[in-house]
């Protein structure tokens, strides 16, 4: 716990109102934040989700007008980025608890499990796979030769300093991870795969990914940190997503496309940057 007044002095921060009393428990991200948690909110694309959070405080920048959602208190800060990371240090580190393994998971020789770990029924970790702290791996869910996941997220701020990432993975049930591939740690929650998704050897997922059920993946795609990706997706080989976006249900990705716009539900894209596929083809067809 951080009072009002402790947050303050960590952060450097000029809380509005400055004479409320209060207590945080933990940092979230604002759509996820509860009245109990502090958030920050860093740039003008974040705004409108600034206004509907229910966090308790947010650091905002000092230019930040209007108020914030739900929030006692607005904390004016340099970088709010920085601000949050600091707090995180203290109210989002916890003890591990002991790894919970099923009895029916099988752990391949040479594989790294640390606390802080759940493995689900009739898991199969094949040989060289390491695993980080909070991490949960669903039922029935299968990770081939050299899998890294939950390592932390690519992410710096003042100089290429590392931002530590807290949120670990959650991975659902009946998935398949191929050799090589990495699911990176969730900043301040955790990144997710769904149920029943499939992952080609060589695919990275980003830090704060939010992936559905039954994705494809094959071989070298990958998508940047915080992209949702709904339902039923599909990204060929080597295809790539920039960070922030959101790929619709049903939509598929074209080998080798570059994503750069959200893609819509059902779409299929190709190209860099990606375009419908139809458009694709016809500019292709009057390029040659």
């Amino acid at each position: 716990m951080l009072t009002f007044s402790q947050l303050s002095e960590l952060t450097g921060a000029t809380l509005e109102p400055c004479d409320i009393q209060g207590s945080i428990a933990k940092c979230a991200t604002l759509a996820f934040a509860t009245q109990s948690d502090v958030s920050f909110c860093v740039e003008k694309s974040a705004y409108g989700a600034a206004r509907t959070t229910k966090a308790a405080v947010v650091f905002v920048p000092k230019d930040f007008s209007g108020w914030a959602g739900e929030a006692k208190v607005l904390a004016r800060v340099e970088s709010p980025y920085k601000a949050i990371i600091e707090c995180a240090k203290i109210l989002n580190k916890k003890e591990l608890a002991p790894s919970k393994i099923h009895p029916s998971a099988h752990i391949s020789p040479n594989c790294f499990v640390p606390d802080g770990v759940e493995i689900g029924e009739k898991c199969i970790l094949h040989c060289g796979v390491n695993l980080y702290p909070n991490v949960v791996v669903g039922k029935g869910t299968v990770l081939h030769s050299g899998v890294v996941i939950g390592s932390r997220g690519f992410g710096f701020y003042d100089d290429l300093v590392e931002v530590p990432h807290f949120g670990g993975v959650v991975i659902g049930e009946n998935c398949e991870i191929g050799p090589n591939s990495v699911i990176a740690a969730g900043f301040l929650e955790a990144t997710r795969l769904g149920n029943n998704c499939k992952l080609d050897s060589f695919v990275q997922i980003g830090h704060n990914c939010i992936v559905g059920d039954n994705a494809v993946f094959c071989s070298q795609s990958g998508l940047a940190g915080s992209v949702i990706a709904e339902d039923n997706i599909t990204l060929a080989g080597g295809a790539q997503v920039a960070g922030h976006l959101t790929l619709g249900k049903g939509c598929v990705i074209a080998a080798k496309a570059g994503v750069t716009k959200s893609v819509k539900p059902g779409a299929k894209v190709a190209g860099f940057p990606a375009v419908p596929i139809e458009e694709w083809r016809k500019n292709f067809v009057n390029c040659t």
